[in-house]
């Protein structure tokens, strides 16, 4: 039997359910939630990617606003180290930080985009030949190095800003553009007579990058600044060529093209201007015109860059790819046939293209970087990557005589070795075609019989030894010129070879032999 009370309490709960006016608090308090959700879903798919771009583009901006900074402060130490002042006696440091992450929106996006700031990763070089009468002078060559900002952005166009030799570079899907010149002046003295002046900027400093969203900085102290090359010392000047090897041409060329017309000039008649292959811009003061090079000034300044850290970083490179495995193919280079010599520090400069890189010979190393998240090494053959795990013996035979090619390579760190080659890792082929990339660091166990044989040409060949010039610009020279086991030179610890329409250039050391014809 039911109490008076229980009753009280059912007759309750019946009238509770069946209330209208419960039933429509319950469907407002979801219709409202449904509205803000739909709302927050709306605002995140239309709004929150625009408020990102924008975020990001504002972030972009204060990245250029840094390299300009870097680039402002080393026009400031190249200033104080060629003064009287002897400060390059003590240095002259200074730090940038740089804002590598942002375009953060809170609460609804917090997470940040990321950058990669590299040191001296990119291949940077100069190189200028004066002539008189058309004959060539000893060129001068600067290898200028530089500092690059790469981005990570989740919705604004990636960019990368560039400093190199002076100038500040921005590039966005394969195109550049200068955004701060460097010290190339061309000035006209009178009506039709001219002064060249050449400030080149050579940034030293071991590799590296680091990755980082939050900030990091680089120390930057001033070395020396020499003047190189004056005309005024020398029996004058009618002419001259200059050949930029860069990653960012198509902006070189607009700089280039401008400050010649600016000062006067035609296109065509008082200088040349083109782009040879991908890389390289060629300029020249054209002799035989109505227009006079008086003088031609060249001076460089170093100055030496540590990469420092700000943040959250992953250090090295950011990129990576995949690697081969190989097996062992020996092949014997060419054996020369009189006694050789050898040269710790060799130049040898042609214009234009000349001799083979001999089928068979090879170079090797041992691979002592490790396979972690973010330090990893690898090969490119063909645009197909292999990683190389830690003590991998790398063998990289040349595949048939090379008429032409580019290789870059200090003591700790590979960069390029674009030849046709089979590929071998402790001692099992891997895979053969063009080394389309390679990143190397940290190696060991270098071996070389890399060989490169010129035939007897009657043309300017520049072949210099451990300083001393063996063979000059001038007069015409019909020797043969070989060199075996190229490797690394040791004054500057840097081999280089371009070998290209353009050029002929080895910077190494090797066995060597001249052969009379």
């Amino acid at each position: 039997m039911k109490t008076r009370k229980n009753r009280i309490r059912e007759k309750a709960r019946k009238n509770l359910f069946n209330s209208e006016s419960a039933g429509a608090t319950v469907v407002a308090a979801v219709l409202l939630l449904s509205i803000i959700f739909t709302v927050l879903a709306v605002v995140r798919v239309e709004y929150v990617p625009a408020w990102k771009t924008d975020a990001e583009q504002s972030h972009m901006s204060e990245v250029q606003n840094d390299m300009a900074e870097l680039k402002s402060t080393v026009d400031m130490i190249s200033l104080f180290t060629s003064s009287e002042l002897n400060s390059s006696e003590y240095g002259f440091p200074v730090t940038i930080s740089f804002s590598m992450g942002g375009g953060e929106i809170p609460i609804l996006e917090p997470s940040k985009s990321s950058g990669t700031l590299s040191l001296n990763t990119e291949c940077c070089r100069m190189t200028i030949i004066p002539e008189k009468s058309s004959i060539s002078t000893s060129p001068q060559i600067v290898d200028c190095g530089g500092i690059t900002y790469y981005s990570n952005n989740r919705e604004y166009l990636n960019q990368a800003f560039r400093y190199e030799n002076g100038a500040l570079i921005l590039s966005q899907k394969g195109r550049s553009l200068m955004r701060q010149f460097p010290s190339f002046n061309i000035k006209q003295t009178d009506e039709d007579n001219y002064t060249v002046s050449i400030n080149a900027i050579k940034i030293t400093g071991e590799p590296d990058s680091i990755s980082s969203n939050t900030d990091a900085s680089l120390r930057l102290t001033g070395l020396y600044a020499v003047p190189i090359y004056d005309s005024n010392d020398s029996e004058g000047i009618d002419s001259f060529t200059c050949t930029i090897l860069t990653g960012y041409p198509d902006a070189w060329i607009s700089y280039l093209n401008e400050t010649s017309k600016n000062a006067g000039l035609e296109y065509g008649t008082d200088y040349a201007l083109d782009k040879i292959g991908s890389d390289t811009v060629y300029f020249s003061f054209l002799p035989g015109s109505n227009k006079t090079l008086e003088r031609l000034c060249i001076s460089k300044s170093v100055i030496e860059a540590e990469l420092g850290t700000g943040g959250s970083l992953k250090e090295g490179e950011v990129d990576g790819s995949e690697s081969g495995e190989d097996e062992d193919g020996s092949e014997e280079e060419d054996e020369p046939e009189e006694e050789l010599t050898h040269g710790n520090s060799i130049i040898l400069n042609k214009p234009g293209i000349g001799g083979v890189i001999s089928s068979g010979t090879y170079i090797q190393f041992k691979n002592n970087g490790n396979n972690g998240n973010n330090n990893y090494y690898w090969i490119k053959i063909d645009g197909s990557e292999k990683k190389l795990k830690k003590n991998d013996i790398v063998k990289l035979v040349i595949d048939g005589d090379q008429t032409s090619g580019t290789a870059d390579m200090n003591t700790n760190q590979i960069t390029n070795f674009n030849f046709n080659v089979k590929m071998y890792i402790d001692g099992e082929y891997v895979d053969q075609g063009k080394v389309t990339g390679i990143y190397v660091k940290d190696y060991s166990d270098y071996e070389s019989t890399l060989t490169y044989l010129l035939p007897s040409y009657l043309s300017g060949t520049q072949f210099q030894v451990d300083g001393v010039n063996l063979i000059g610009w001038w007069p015409e020279n019909d020797s043969a010129i070989n060199l075996y086991n190229i490797g690394i030179p040791t004054d500057d610890n840097i081999l280089r070879i371009e070998f290209n329409s353009g050029s002929t250039y080895f910077d190494c050391s090797a066995d060597y032999e001249i052969v009379s014809s």
